[in-house]
């Protein structure tokens, strides 16, 4: 099917629109929690995964598979961290 210049323009402007809300979104989650010192941070995320965990939305499952994922970019001090905070949020 040939496609004519003004329908490519037309679909990549619909594309830069919605990537650009998604980094306005991404934007307005960065600045939320920018200037939160590391306590308020956990404050914040134990209080989202029980959120989410009553919801429905997070399981443990979820939580390991994201640790895998995750794991092999962090260094052994990161993986305890991480490992600490999956376990609070298993519990």
């Amino acid at each position: 099917m040939p496609r004519d210049f003004k329908t490519f323009c037309e679909n990549n402007k619909k594309i830069i629109n919605e990537n650009q809300e998604k980094a306005n979104d991404y934007q307005s989650i960065i600045d939320k929690y920018k200037n939160m010192n590391q306590n308020d941070l956990m404050n914040n995320l134990f209080s989202e995964a029980s959120k989410l965990k009553q919801e429905g939305k997070l399981d443990s499952n979820s939580l390991n598979s994201m640790k895998d994922m995750i794991a092999p970019f962090l260094n052994n001090d990161q993986k305890t961290m991480l490992n600490s905070i999956i376990d609070k949020i298993n519990e």
